[in-house]
């Protein structure tokens, strides 16, 4: 069983809407969910609790996912990280090469495909990036890979 440290989502995403389904999603797989509208906020958070995984839209106002992810780099707790993106995630990808990203989704995305990427995630916590990959599409039948097709 996960504990609560184990169990608890950030999802940070500037568009309600977005949001609210990936909230309702995942509190359908009994996770403990945090939210942040921005940057700024997401960082806070990270400084205050500890995340299986973070959900983390790139293209934000004020502080974007570039600069949360530059946070998580020098100052915050390794948790892994899930990119909600819209459109060109090749660009994204190739923005990110050193980082430890965990994955990437694309927008539109199926809620229910959603949590459970995160809920394999947050059981894989503390794996490398490739191997969490390697096993969360095991466990799943893919859709972490299915979900980086570009």
């Amino acid at each position: 069983m996960m504990t609560e440290q184990h169990r608890r989502v950030l999802v940070v995403d500037d568009e309600a809407s977005v949001r609210d389904v990936l909230v309702t999603a995942l509190r359908r797989k009994s996770l403990i969910i945090d939210q942040a509208s921005d940057g700024s906020e997401a960082i806070d958070l990270l400084q205050q609790h500890t995340y299986s995984v973070v959900l983390l839209d790139m293209m934000m106002p004020g502080i974007d996912g570039y600069g949360v992810l530059d946070a998580i780099d020098h100052t915050l707790a390794n948790a892994p990280i899930v990119l909600v993106v819209s459109g060109a995630a090749r660009a994204v990808l190739q923005d990110l090469d050193s980082r430890k990203i965990h994955g990437i989704i694309r927008k539109p995305f199926d809620p229910h495909e959603i949590a459970t990427v995160v809920h394999s995630c947050a059981e894989l916590r503390g794996r490398s990036a490739l191997e969490t990959m390697a096993l969360a599409t095991m466990m799943t039948g893919a859709p972490l890979i299915a979900l980086l097709k570009l």
